[in-house]
């Protein structure tokens, strides 16, 4: 498998390491059983993923069945609901991952990947502003975050009233941020909007 860390490989390559530590503990464990036992099951999962890596390397279509194929979660329309759901994802899974790429806003992102090994990849939208502060979390999948609403300095009356002047339902909102006194927001459909607060 090369020379890859754990977190860059795929999926089956995953699996075939997970049963070769488990064949190979088995004849160690037991000295009753013959160390043929073990090395026969090693060679057959090494002949498997050498036949499995080979036709991969041919062949596009068996490519994408064996590996999948890396997903668009943000587009230039904000964050892609469907597209989440699809990978068993959440909003607070993709806020953490793009943090963990130094973006704090879904604004600072054109479009972002999950790759077929989870990692998530990033392009930069070179025209958004950068925050000038953490933006504070008060709506994600159409419910509030209570905990967050002093340190925002705001209320669910006053996120309420902006919501009802933009004729977007609480339930329909995927994602509201308050960065100062700017608000940012990111239906489940339609692109994303930022409106500042006067």
């Amino acid at each position: 498998m090369g020379k890859r860390q754990l977190g860059e490989l795929q999926p089956f390559e995953f699996v075939i390491t997970l049963a070769i530590a488990e064949l190979a503990c088995t004849p160690m464990q037991d000295i009753s059983i013959p160390i043929l036992y073990g090395i026969v099951p090693l060679l057959v999962v090494f002949m498997a993923h050498f036949f499995i890596t080979l036709i991969g390397t041919n062949s596009i279509k068996f490519r994408k069945i064996i590996n999948g194929k890396p997903v668009i979660v943000i587009n230039e329309d904000g964050i892609d609901y469907v597209s989440l759901k699809r990978l068993n994802m959440n909003v607070n899974d993709l806020l953490e991952s793009i943090r963990g790429q130094q973006y704090f806003s879904i604004e600072q992102i054109k479009y972002a990947i999950i790759e077929t090994n989870g990692k998530l990849s990033v392009l930069e939208n070179s025209e958004a502003e950068e925050p000038t502060c953490i933006p504070v979390t008060l709506i994600i999948e159409g419910r509030y975050m209570n905990t967050n609403m002093d340190f925002a300095n705001t209320s669910e009356n006053l996120i309420e009233d902006f919501l009802q002047r933009k004729n977007v339902k609480r339930q329909d909102v995927l994602l509201l941020t308050k960065e100062n006194d700017k608000i940012f927001v990111q239906p489940k459909q339609g692109k994303y909007f930022t409106e500042r607060l006067t």
